[in-house]
């Protein structure tokens, strides 16, 4: 088991997943974006995934960035900060929380360096249950939360907001970004500053 979970881990971590060409287009023209690719491992199905992006492009809207989803890599040459988004089946999701020894309750992991992110959906349909809320809502805050640690400072946790250590799923509000963040991530996205770049390599995926 435990081998299996560190092929995983090697596997998902091996490829660069950050692409910067097109970022000077994005500055030209007034827009700040971030383009995420998305996998959907976990097969939640498009009635459920439409509300949870839409929470995430109103929370980086609210912190002056676009956001451009892509679902196929249809948006490849699309300028801006290209991320990935992995939705988790509850067995992939298993092997990364035992191989990384993830704690209790926490929903998603970024790898900061290889620009992705990794979302285990059993658990926010876990945190749903048990406060008896949208599972729509959490997902997508926990998605905003984790692309956040992607265009941050590593250990980017805050004492407010939506990159809050612990996300308050009760709270239907102050889920933003705080205006230093939005000005980082914005100042990120148009410097370029990531150390890595390069072409974001087709994944299998599960439609």
């Amino acid at each position: 088991m435990a081998s299996t979970a560190r092929c995983l881990v090697a596997g998902l971590a091996v490829t660069l997943t950050l692409i910067t060409t097109g970022q000077a287009l994005a500055a030209e023209d007034g827009q700040v974006r971030i383009v995420i690719h998305v996998d959907n491992y976990a097969r939640i199905r498009g009635a459920d995934l439409w509300p949870a992006e839409t929470e995430v492009t109103q929370i980086y809207k609210a912190a002056g960035v676009r956001i451009v989803w892509a679902t196929r890599d249809d948006h490849a040459d699309a300028p801006g900060l290209h991320v990935r988004v992995q939705l988790l089946s509850r067995d992939m999701a298993m092997h990364m929380i035992e191989a990384l020894r993830v704690a209790d309750k926490v929903a998603g992991h970024a790898a900061h360096d290889a620009g992705r992110a990794y979302i285990f959906p059993h658990r926010i349909v876990d945190m749903a249950l048990r406060h008896s809320d949208d599972f729509t809502r959490i997902l997508g805050r926990v998605m905003a939360h984790e692309v956040g640690h992607l265009v941050l400072p590593v250990y980017s946790h805050s004492d407010r907001g939506i990159m809050r250590a612990n996300i308050d799923v009760r709270s239907k509000s102050f889920h933003d970004f705080t205006t230093e963040q939005g000005i980082a991530i914005r100042k990120m996205i148009l410097g370029g500053s990531r150390p890595h770049a390069g072409q974001i390599p087709a994944a299998g995926r599960q439609d």
